[in-house]
């Protein structure tokens, strides 16, 4: 199952030549299931349990702010980099992609999208092991 996810992202990143790193990521504990990389210097694994702690944060501002609003993602940019987390409420884990600042940030959104529909495929075996 973690190959098939593995599988995923790669297929994933291949398609969008301006991702850096890609990595599917339980919500609960921030743990990377599935990842990829394309520079030695990224620690996906790392950032992923950091990513973990804003999307529920996240989660629990918007509830405050706007009670019957839904995430569609979180963006987060720097001089260079894009950063977007996308986590559909009802589901154990997020997906995030870090992109240049040159890579077409709607394309990225739509790529997301479109494999975050395979992946929620895989919900069930997230909650059964990773919960």
């Amino acid at each position: 199952m973690i190959k098939q996810l593995q599988n995923l992202i790669d297929q994933m990143s291949r398609e969008l030549p301006g991702i850096l790193a890609a990595a599917v990521v339980t919500v609960e504990d921030g743990m990377s299931i599935a990842e990829v990389r394309r520079r030695d210097d990224i620690e996906t694994a790392a950032a992923a349990a950091y990513l973990a702690s804003i999307v529920k944060s996240n989660a629990k501002a918007i509830n405050l702010l706007a009670d019957d609003e839904e995430v569609e993602d979180i963006l987060i940019t720097t001089r260079q980099y894009h950063f977007i987390i996308r986590h559909v409420d009802d589901q154990p884990f997020f997906i995030f992609v870090m992109t240049t600042k040159e890579e077409w940030l709607g394309k990225a959104r739509m790529l997301i999208k479109k494999y975050e529909s395979q992946l929620t495929g895989f919900a069930g075996y997230f909650e059964k092991n990773f919960q």
